[in-house]
This record gives C-alpha cells, structure tokens and sequence, in this order.
C-alpha cells in the first residue's frame, strides 16, 4: 500500500526546528477516510474534496494551522508537536478522540509518539517489533516497546478529582483483578494526585509513559506539562491503563479508532 509520508507533515509548526531531510506534504496530502483526516487537522469539504483546518494561533502570531489538531466532536485542539518532562525530543500527535458518558461529552484525548516515528520509519518499526499493523497486536507491541508514548486527556466539562479517578480506577480494575503491593503504591501515588482536585473544563492530564515501569502523571490549566504532579513506578498499572484506551474495550473508541488507522498508514507505507 503506497502512501505518502504522513508523520513528517505532522510534525509541521513554525515553533521547531526540524532536521535536514525531513520533507514536509502539502496540507491533507493523506490518504482518504474520515479518521485519517481528522487525526491529521483536515477536514472534507463539499464534494469531497479535502482541506487544511485553519485554527488562529494565540497572541503571538503564526501561520495558521500549523501548530494544532483540532478534534472534530468537541473542538478541542492539540499541538501536534509535544515536549513532555523526562524527555528530550517532541513528540508527534497520532490520533484524537473524545470519551461520552450517557450521551454527555466529558474529555477530549490525543495520543503522541516519540518523533522518531516520522525521521526513520523502517527504525522505528523494527524497534516496536512491527512487521506489520494489526490494532489488537500493534497497540500491544507498541506499549511494550522503548518507545515514549504520551495520552493527553483535556476535560470539556468540570470534574472533581475523586470523580475523575474513580472513572480511571474501573478501567484498571478491569484488567488488574488482584492487586500487588507494588501496584497498590503505584495507584495510591496516581490517585493522590488527583484527589481534593477540582479539574476545570480546559484542564489536561498528560500521562506520559517514558519506560516500561515509570509513567509521569502531568496536571495543566495551560498548554503544556510544566510539572511532575506523581510517578507511577509499576509497569503493570501502566500498561492497564493504556489498554483501557486502546485494547478491545476502549473507553474513547474514536480515539483508537483514529489512530489505528494512521499507524496503519505510516507502517505499511
């Protein structure tokens, strides 16, 4: 399947600089369907015909819709570059989604990758274990993988804390049924950085996964993680939690949805 070279357009905005080599496509130079669209900031216009989604930066200026993906159900815009504590390089957006509750939108989500993604496929491929994407094993090999992934979760609506963490501790709970006492500290630590919290619509929580048994949990009112709010040092609850938004029961399936299809896009290129 040929496609164009999705992630290095992705990576386009006038913030960074980008290495030599690194081409980047005129807007929504992607493959068609809705999700591939969205996930990448274009949207169809009458006829079909595809175009760029032009966002108005902040005070400051630059060239629309370069820096953003918007998504589509809550009009939510993410940076498609991001730089999270712990680590270096900037990430690259892959996909956004939003999580419902009884018909009532509560989240926005976007899913980043390390950027090596988009500088060396073939590399980044053999480092995940990828010979080919399915979604039920392509998830599964990427969260075992040394690879920094980050879920960023910006609330439409306001949350108390001990709501918030109540909805993530059932998807835990799911998929960890016996708990270690290294598992309980881990989310004793997640818990607590919530708890007492009244998150505010526009508040993003940045769950950024570095290595198999350290995840940095991230609490912002502002665009970026500015902070370390908790550690969680257990790979176990780590990976319950990524499952619970990608596995096979996924809490936001537009979220997995749309970035199933463009990993699929760059890794069978």
């Amino acid at each position: 399947m040929m496609v164009p070279s999705v992630v290095p357009y992705l990576l386009a905005g006038p913030a960074l600089a980008r290495p030599v080599g690194t081409r980047l496509l005129p807007p929504c130079d992607l493959p068609a369907g809705p999700s591939l669209q969205s996930a990448s900031g274009c949207r169809v216009a009458g006829g079909g015909a595809r175009r760029p989604q032009h966002i108005s930066f902040a005070a400051g200026g630059g060239a629309a819709g370069d820096a953003f993906v918007v998504e589509g159900a809550t009009n939510v815009k993410f940076s498609r570059e991001l730089t999270v504590p712990g680590h270096k390089e900037p990430l690259v957006i892959l996909g956004t989604g939003y999580r419902d509750k009884f018909f009532v939108k509560v989240y926005a989500a976007a899913f980043y990758v390390d950027i090596s993604i988009g500088l060396d496929t073939e590399q980044w491929r053999k480092k995940v274990g990828l010979e080919s994407f399915d979604a039920s094993s392509g998830f599964d090999s990427i969260f075992k993988a040394p690879v920094v992934k980050s879920l960023n979760i910006t609330l439409v609506r306001d949350v108390d804390g001990n709501t918030f963490v109540k909805a993530l501790d059932g998807v835990i709970a799911r998929r960890i049924q016996k708990r270690t006492d290294e598992e309980e500290s881990s989310l004793s630590a997640f818990r607590n950085s919530f708890l007492g919290r009244n998150l505010k619509k526009g508040t993003t929580i940045y769950l950024t996964w570095l290595e198999p048994s350290r995840m940095l949990v991230s609490v912002s009112t502002d665009q970026g993680p500015s902070q370390v709010d908790a550690e969680v040092k257990s790979a176990t609850v780590n990976y319950a939690l990524y499952d619970g938004f990608f596995g096979t029961s996924p809490v936001s399936p537009t979220l997995r949805s749309s970035t199933a299809q463009l990993l699929e896009a760059i890794l069978t290129k």
